[in-house]
């Protein structure tokens, strides 16, 4: 079993294992366990699955269940952190997830407000009773995400952490640097983790930790931008913040344009390095990156991170 984190051990770089599908669109048991392994081995803090960038929306409850009893068993054999994401569009699918993440041995969970159709504000408390009545041992992680609403402020999360101890921390995606600071300054008993794009001057902030999709890429070199924050050398991991920002702004920027999220960026991404394993298969309706886009992405990535390619390909020193 995986361990029960709290508000002072939830931190540190998290690793988003993509879902990895078959021919015949099942689950790839085997290339899922073989990449926790992997990331595991390469010093992520954590692994986590079944959140945007592990297809959550295209992943019904019976999937749901098997990928859970295969991820928990792995990550237990393992010795990592681990959580899962159980985000769907009402209570009860919610709560059906959260119970199937623990019967597998992981009880950290990533959950959003329900999507598609925004709550009222009033209707964000009773959500949240609504789980903790129903799966006490759980231990959530609010995934913040910017397409789901009412969008939570500082004094949300003070009044929700006084209320639930399960409530351990947050996943904050946006990257409004007033909004996460309004988070992190208002509610400083959570332990806030934050994404890629934010992670150097959320860390500034008192973020302790990154949910990240580029560790899949560039483990070495996104485990040394996080060791530069976690000791405050603020220099380098700006430098490292510029260097990602960079990429993203010329080369991921224009798939979004074109109208590719989520999931689909995540294996695009992931497939540039070869570090894990994946067929690049997502699940309809939505389709991987079309093939000539994803040549031009992967001699756009060769050019620009050869250096560090080259010293992710290096023996590790001993």
């Amino acid at each position: 079993m995986a361990r029960p984190l709290d508000r002072t051990t939830y931190r540190g770089l998290w690793a988003a294992v993509p879902t990895p599908w078959t021919d015949a669109g099942r689950l790839d048991e085997p290339v899922l366990r073989r990449n926790c392994e992997k990331l595991a081995a390469a010093g992520a803090d954590g692994i986590y699955t079944t959140d945007s960038d592990g297809e959550f929306y295209a992943i019904e409850l019976d999937a749901f269940r098997a990928l859970a009893r295969v991820f928990g068993d792995t990550v237990a054999a393992a010795g990592v952190d681990a959580a899962m994401g159980v985000t769907w569009s009402h209570t009860r699918g919610t709560i059906n997830r959260i119970k199937a993440a623990c019967d597998a041995g992981v009880p950290n969970v990533h959950v959003a407000l329900p999507f598609f159709m925004p709550l009222a504000p009033s209707d964000v408390d009773p959500f949240f009773e609504d789980l903790a009545s129903a799966v006490p041992e759980a231990r959530w992680i609010h995934y913040a995400h910017p397409r789901t609403a009412p969008p939570l402020r500082g004094a949300d999360y003070a009044r929700l952490a006084a209320r639930h101890e399960q409530l351990i921390g947050t996943k904050l995606g946006t990257s409004d640097l007033t909004e996460l600071a309004d988070i992190l300054l208002g509610s400083p008993d959570l332990a806030h983790s934050v994404v890629d794009p934010t992670m150097a001057p959320a860390m500034m902030l008192g973020a302790v930790g990154c949910c990240s999709y580029w560790f899949n890429t560039l483990p070495r070199w996104h485990r040394a931008y996080m060791d530069h924050c976690l000791a405050h050398r603020w220099d380098e991991a700006m430098a490292c913040h510029r260097r990602l920002m960079g990429w993203e702004l010329n080369h991921i920027r224009p798939l979004r344009e074109k109208g590719y999220r989520h999931g689909i960026l995540g294996k695009a991404r992931g497939a540039l390095s070869g570090f894990l394993e994946d067929s690049g298969r997502t699940q309809p309706p939505y389709r991987p990156v079309p093939a000539s886009l994803q040549r031009s992405l992967r001699e756009a990535f060769a050019a620009y991170w050869a250096g560090e390619l080259e010293q992710e390909r290096a023996p590790a020193s001993t």
